[in-house]
């Protein structure tokens, strides 16, 4: 399923959903503020509303897409990645979430299939069933550009654009997050490396070696180390299969090529 042709034809496919964004993104809308006079004013926020929105943004991708079935994902309320650095996303914890979000959600998951899994961010949780259970018979709704770094079919809430990343294309698109940062998630990435920046260091590397040595290297000549590189890594990393014990809800952390380099300090 690796062309337009093929993904349309596939009707059996399953449509994995970033149902935390679509949710924040439906009862933002749906927020109305009232004047009640007396310098009184309140938000209104129509569930039944919010609930005809999602029914129809759900059966509109479902058709968009030729998908077969939706599988909501949410976020865990923990988060492996607030233990392991404590500025990742803190900003958010003084952004308001919607009205409506909490009782949507609820209405959600008593309606639709949802998964969710502990420790873990929605994303995450997309990342693992596009790469894992449901490998090469998937799409995966979000307007996240981070998902681009998992391997599959994507559609884009937004603008409903469908793209195709293969495996090389989503190490690239990881190293380039690992390389730039993402200043709405709060992490820094290394320093003096933007956009344009980080196009020129992976220019025309083939594999995944390549393109890890580069980053590598470019954290190095920036005066970082080795070690700052692997911990952006892991802040950065959007769960793919393997990277995650079920049975202990153990995240298994970036370490790829990790004791090649620890070796290669020591002998420096």
């Amino acid at each position: 399923m690796k062309n337009i042709k093929d993904f349309y034809a596939n009707k059996n496919k399953v449509m994995l959903v970033d149902g935390d964004l679509l949710a924040y993104k439906i009862t933002s809308a749906l927020e109305q503020p009232i004047d009640w006079g007396n310098d009184v004013w309140t938000l209104h926020s129509d569930l039944k509303t919010g609930k005809d929105l999602w029914k129809q943004q759900i059966q509109h991708y479902l058709f968009y897409t030729s998908s077969k079935e939706a599988i909501i994902c949410f976020s865990d309320k923990n988060n492996f990645r607030k233990q392991l650095d404590a500025t990742y996303k803190s900003y958010r914890k003084a952004i308001r979430k919607p009205v409506a979000y909490a009782p949507l959600k609820d209405w959600i998951k008593k309606n639709y299939k949802w998964v969710s899994f502990p420790n873990l961010e929605g994303d995450d949780v997309l990342g693992l069933l596009a790469t894992g259970v449901h490998k090469t018979n998937n799409v995966i709704i979000s307007g996240d550009k981070d998902m681009r770094t998992i391997p599959t079919w994507h559609c884009f809430i937004g603008d409903d654009s469908i793209e195709y990343v293969d495996q090389l294309k989503a190490d690239y698109n990881f190293c380039t997050q690992v390389l730039v940062g993402d200043q709405a998630d709060g992490y820094k990435g290394c320093q003096g490396v933007g956009a344009v920046k980080a196009s020129r260091v992976l220019l025309n590397k083939k594999s995944l070696d390549e393109l890890w040595e580069a980053v590598i290297k470019e954290y190095e000549r920036n005066e970082h180390t080795f070690e700052d590189a692997y911990h952006q890594a892991k802040l950065a990393r959007i769960l793919r299969a393997g990277e995650y014990n079920y049975e202990n809800n153990q995240v298994n952390l970036w370490n790829y090529k990790y004791s090649d380099y620890q070796l290669l300090k020591k002998a420096g």
